[in-house]
């Protein structure tokens, strides 16, 4: 049983060490203008410097219904950095359903293609510690 546990441990420890781009939505609370602000926490996964990374998020209300478009722009990121974005969205935090990667806006690795956008959709992880849920 000792050795089903630390293989299976090993296991789960080997698929968290699959290098990525981590994108999380890390608090939604309200604002003193009535409306949510959000924070998003990313971080640079792979072994690859991005000299500028940005996507495009849409906000759905609680309805299910469109609400938004806004750009996350995290800049140039380093193999290893992290970074912390914060917005402030015009609608309460109890109005929100789901925000989602719509797209990627700009995405170029250093030395590498201008546009690699591929590589910031396909090495994407996206999660959520809040109630409004955060997806591809």
């Amino acid at each position: 049983m000792a050795a089903t546990l630390f293989f299976s441990g090993a296991v789960a420890h080997a698929q968290d060490a699959t290098p990525n781009i981590s994108l999380e939505l890390n608090r939604a609370t309200a604002s003193s203008d009535g409306g949510c602000q959000v924070i998003f926490f990313g971080k640079n996964g792979l072994d690859q410097d991005f000299e500028e990374v940005t996507w495009r998020l849409a906000v759905f209300g609680a309805d299910g219904v469109f609400r938004n478009l806004l750009a996350l722009p995290l800049g140039s990121l380093s193999a290893g950095k992290r970074r912390v974005v914060q917005y402030n969205l015009p609608s309460p935090c109890t109005d929100l359903s789901e925000i989602i990667v719509n797209d990627v806006a700009s995405c170029a690795i250093a030395g590498g293609d201008a546009d690699s956008s591929d590589v910031c959709l396909t090495q994407l992880t996206v999660t959520s510690r809040t109630d409004i849920a955060f997806g591809l």
